[in-house]
């Protein structure tokens, strides 16, 4: 497998397209074709009917991106593909921590205030944390609770808390 080119940047790839089979396998093939490293993607439906917004994190070359762009504007389905940076736009992750009941103590709590991580279940025999951040904060939170009492952890794709696209942005083809 060839390696990322160095010069690779990571951005967000917002894609609003007619939801239509067989469309996300043809907007892989393109980062497949071209060696770019896709690190999460998303499809969730808009309040516009029959249209999709495909979210993608990936590496592309910053020189390359525009291209990318054009690109997966072509397909036919597409409407419209807008490229953003990391922190650009406010896009969060949620991170879920599952811990074991024996990890209740003073520190404990202080560090649920201090990353601003919520409790989200309880079970018999463990609890579920809930965190809203960037990767950067997630890992810094699973880095405190890391050891015995973390059961499991896993994350979501990027969260856009209000329209990556204004709607005068939005236009067929």
């Amino acid at each position: 497998m060839k390696k990322q080119p160095t010069t690779a940047g990571h951005c967000i790839i917002a894609i609003y397209s007619e939801d239509k089979k067989g469309l996300l396998g043809q907007v892989l093939v393109l980062f497949n074709k071209l060696n770019y490293e896709v690190n999460s993607l998303n499809v969730s439906r808009t309040d516009i009917s029959d249209v999709v917004l495909i979210t993608i994190e990936a590496c592309v070359p910053e020189a390359r991106l525009g291209i990318l762009l054009q690109k997966i504007e072509k397909i036919v389905e597409v409407y419209r593909a807008s490229a953003y940076q990391p922190g650009e736009m406010g896009l969060e992750k949620v991170g879920f921590f599952r811990l074991s009941k024996q990890i209740f103590s003073a520190s404990f709590w202080s560090l649920v205030q201090k990353y601003g991580a919520v409790v989200s279940s309880i079970g018999e025999d463990a609890l579920v944390l809930r965190k809203f951040g960037s990767d950067r904060n997630l890992q810094e939170l699973y880095g405190q609770l890391d050891g015995p009492h973390l059961l499991g952890f896993c994350k979501s794709g990027l969260i856009a808390e209000e329209s990556l696209l204004s709607i005068d942005q939005f236009g067929g083809g």
